[in-house]
């Protein structure tokens, strides 16, 4: 059975944020340590990477996309070699600004095919399914400041990333009815000499409060379907405008599914076109909402794992192995796709059937953690990846 001590740690989950609402108006939700943001968005599914960012420089590339090759009139060509998807738009804009780096052929060390073991592996940073007990980005609250109010996830529960010994908070809109005023004072003199279990209530209100002056009218229906897809828009812009804040927090999670593009994926139009909007958008609307603080963000976009070179028979694409990473933000020296590109070849394809990887999501996350938060090497070998010294940090992507 279940203590209470063990039930009131958990407390400022989403299930209590729900029974907050604005009546608690002013509370200070944090005292960061660092100014600087830093928002990792988890796209869920595996992203075909040659769909989001098309090498149509590559003499290959054609001939081995059939069907689902983009044509080069419709691609966003930032580079000589490399042309953005025609939905990502406003990710050209922010390369022409400086502010979006593309990183093609990238992968974690995982090389199956299964989502769950692939999302584990990203989002522990071990090198395999359940090697390590907590999440990558959860050791870096410890590593730079273990407060509980620098870390927050925007969404239904809390990702396996954040989930750890240092204390992070979690947010989704509540579909329930707003709690009536008497009966949260209530709640909250009942509990009042309870330490443990008032300081997380209090905190659960502060969220709340925050959430809820953020979202208005349509955009809250929206967001109170915070499982659907389109939801991604909305909660993107309620991160912005939290973090753009004093007191709000300096680390996020996001995340948007629909990558798992098996049947009909599509090329300009279609199921993967839609997906790629939808992230962009969302990404504009962070920036906006930032404001001034875009210029100390850094947004790193990471999927589980890439997908299959050639399509399919119902012109979909499977499970893959190396994807690719997108890194926005005001901080970054951008304007750039950094690679190694592998070639199109058949010989040099991963397995005769993937993009093979030649970057190492580890490398990025430790370059931007290195140059953004001055985390030492140590520290990046030994506490957010532990035994991955041989993984060199990806230099030079902050300003």
């Amino acid at each position: 059975m279940i203590s209470r001590r063990d039930l009131l740690k958990g407390m400022c989950s989403t299930a209590v944020l729900a029974m907050a609402s604005t009546m608690y108006p002013g509370m200070v939700l944090a005292n960061a340590f660092t100014d600087k943001r830093l928002v990792v968005v988890i796209l869920r599914g595996g992203m075909d990477g040659m769909a989001a960012l098309a090498p149509y420089g590559d003499p290959n590339y054609e001939a081995l996309r059939e069907s689902l090759a983009l044509s080069p009139e419709t691609l966003l060509r930032v580079d000589p070699f490399f042309g953005l998807h025609p939905s990502l738009e406003p990710l050209a804009e922010m390369y022409k600004a400086g502010e979006m780096i593309a990183v093609p052929a990238t992968a974690t060390p995982y090389r199956e095919r299964s989502h769950f073991d692939a999302q584990n592996v990203l989002e522990l940073g071990s090198t395999k399914p359940n090697g390590l007990k907590d999440g990558w980005l959860n050791r870096l609250v410890g590593v730079i400041n273990a407060q509980d109010d620098l870390a927050l996830a925007f969404g239904q529960g809390l990702p396996s990333m954040l989930r750890g010994s240092n204390a992070v908070n979690s947010w989704a809109p509540s579909g329930l009815p707003d709690i009536d005023q008497d009966y949260m004072s209530l709640v909250r003199k009942v509990y009042a000499h309870d330490p443990r279990f008032a300081k997380n209530f209090d905190k659960a209100l502060d969220i709340q409060v925050m959430g809820m002056d953020a979202i208005q009218g349509n955009e809250k229906k929206m967001a109170r379907q915070s499982r659907s897809p389109q939801a991604f828009v909305t909660m993107a812009k309620t991160a912005g405008e939290w973090m753009s804040r004093s007191d709000g927090p300096r680390i996020a999670t996001l995340e948007l599914g629909g990558w798992d593009t098996h049947v009909q994926q599509g090329t300009e139009g279609g199921r993967m076109a839609n997906n790629l909007s939808l992230f962009a958008r969302g990404i504009d609307e962070l920036k906006k909402e930032l404001g001034p603080e875009w210029n100390k963000t850094v947004v790193v976009a990471i999927t589980e794992f890439g997908r299959t070179a050639r399509p399919n028979g119902t012109n979909g694409t499977d499970h893959g192995t190396a994807g690719t990473a997108f890194l926005m933000g005001g901080a970054l020296k951008g304007g750039r796709i950094v690679h190694q590109w592998p070639g199109l070849n058949e010989a040099d394809l991963y397995e005769g059937r993937d993009v093979r990887p030649t970057i190492d999501v580890r490398a990025i996350v430790k370059g931007i953690l290195h140059e953004h938060y001055g985390v030492s090497a140590s520290a990046l070998a030994n506490s957010i990846y532990p035994g991955s010294a041989e993984i060199q940090p990806l230099r030079g992507l902050i300003t």
